[in-house]
């Protein structure tokens, strides 16, 4: 009984995502992955700074920030835009507490330093998100400190930052900050293992509640309301955001050789969980049901710590990025793979039939239905009157009158004549014409088509009147019990 799943799950993994392309660069270990908006480019920032790559060509851009040595390790990066500004920026922290915004110039494809800050006292940045305002046109930042600190800090359009608020929590060091739709802002506390909602506008606690573990990493998804963390042992729990602190469903991966945070995201509109794993796996998980739909091989299991994860979905495209930590001299690989989950409509695809031509086929269709039961009717009044049928088709006539019969036909011959009309994509057509356009040749055909249908309908209507009239005394006379049985008739229904 187990096979057929275990087989068809393994079917399932060898349709899904595909390895785009893999991407090695510098030696050092890389502890942030951010895949652009558009889904064009990609952001890897660890011990040797940051690097930004063209997922499609695989180069690496131009950028203008060189000071990692200074700076410190780049700890954590996003990708933002905003309404006014089509162009992406980049925006990472380091472990010397220093935020860094690169713009991208649409002209050169290089990226600029458009601002550069150190935050307090400078303790490591260990989180970040964004959120765009459509009024102003700026950035709001959530920064998260390894000193407790949760800060809001717009980006004008000036590259000025400016501060919304800073407040700093009594236990909890960020490990994961989150915009919530309405700017209030998500915290995860790294070791309390506590989620708690800032409120926009001074940083107060409006919702407070503890995972019972420490949290490594956690992503949000707001609109199925629901967020997902690393628990730092074998898998990843998924919680509700207005819940009371209970897991909805846990996520197993392999048991771990050691306990290290792993990144985790939501994918595929929230319908898939990706996280990372020390056995060189991405696993991707059905967020319903905790099933496990594919495992992505990274590395191999004796240097397989796959730490940061990225994923974007865009255009029902998903894609993943991960990447290890490696530690030495050995280069870093990172491998980018993608799933189109949902069909796409092709631009240059042709024009979907109008409801006239709909409506066209579907009166074809009932004319040819409702032409075979009249045949049947027919052949059955003419040759099956004296068998055991007779009852039942008399009953039948009784209630089919001759009226009843031409009035059917004479109203979907009307109708035909409506949708003859009109075309495709409802021009009109004139069929007396023998110009055929590459589009009118087949309309005018069903056309043609409708109206030997409805001139047959009315032939055999007319008939089938005449002959139930003829015999519609005999029928009164020779079975009486077809009027007790009239209740019954009109409960008859003709389903075309």
């Amino acid at each position: 009984m187990s096979f057929l799943p275990t087989f068809f799950n393994k079917a399932v993994q060898l349709q899904c995502y595909k390895l785009l392309t893999c991407l090695t660069t510098y030696s050092g270990s890389v502890y942030a992955l951010a895949i652009s908006n558009d889904g064009n480019l990609l952001a890897c920032g660890g011990t040797e700074g940051i690097k930004i790559w063209d997922i499609k060509s695989r180069k690496e851009l131009t950028s203008s920030s060189h000071h990692h040595e200074s700076r410190g390790t780049v700890s954590c990066a996003i990708w933002s835009t905003t309404r006014k500004t089509a162009a992406e920026t980049l925006c990472y922290g380091t472990g010397l507490g220093y935020i860094i915004f690169l713009r991208h110039s649409l002209t050169n494809k290089t990226f600029q330093e458009i601002c550069a800050r150190r935050l307090g006292s400078g303790f490591e940045i260990t989180c970040l998100s964004w959120h765009s305002t459509s009024s102003e046109g700026n950035l709001w930042i959530a920064v998260g400190t390894r000193d407790k600190i949760v800060q809001v800090l717009t980006l004008n359009a000036s590259s000025q930052l400016q501060s919304v608020f800073a407040v700093r929590l009594e236990y909890t060091v960020p490990k994961s900050v989150v915009f919530a739709d309405n700017r209030d802002v998500y915290v995860f506390g790294l070791y309390d293992g506590n989620f708690m909602k800032l409120r926009d506008e001074d940083g107060s606690v409006v919702q407070e509640m503890s995972c019972k573990s420490v949290i490594g990493h956690a992503a949000v998804h707001s609109k199925r309301g629901v967020f997902v963390v690393d628990h730092v042992a074998d898998g990843f729990t998924l919680y509700r955001l207005d819940g009371d602190g209970e897991p909805v469903r846990t996520f197993a991966t392999a048991v771990p050789s050691m306990s290290l945070p792993k990144q985790v995201a939501f994918g595929e509109e929230g319908k898939v969980v990706v996280g990372g794993s020390d056995n060189g796996l991405v696993y991707v998980f059905d967020r319903k049901t905790g099933q496990i739909l594919e495992t992505l091989h990274h590395a191999d299991t004796d240097s397989g710590l796959v730490q940061t994860i990225s994923t974007r979905d865009l255009h029902g495209r998903c894609t993943i990025a991960s990447a290890s930590t490696a530690p030495g001299r050995g280069k870093t690989t990172i491998k980018i793979w993608a799933y189109d989950y949902a069909v796409q409509k092709a631009p240059s695809a042709p024009k979907a039939p109008s409801e006239n031509y709909w409506s066209l086929s579907r009166i074809l269709m009932m004319l040819t239905q409702l032409l075979a039961l009249l045949c049947m009717s027919v052949f059955l009044l003419i040759n099956y009157k004296d068998s055991f049928l007779d009852s039942a088709v008399n009953r039948v006539h009784g209630y089919m009158t001759s009226a009843m019969i031409v009035n059917v036909a004479d109203e979907f011959s009307q109708h035909v004549k409506a949708a003859m009309k009109f075309g495709e994509f409802g021009e009109y057509v004139d069929i007396e014409d023998d110009n055929e356009g590459p589009t009118e040749g087949s309309i005018k055909h069903d056309i043609r088509m409708l109206r030997e249908l409805a001139a047959k309908l009315m032939e055999i209507a007319q008939e089938a009147g005449g002959d139930i009239d003829e015999d519609e005394g005999k029928h009164d006379t020779d079975h009486p019990q077809a009027a007790k049985g009239d209740e019954w008739t009109k409960s008859l229904t003709i389903v075309s």
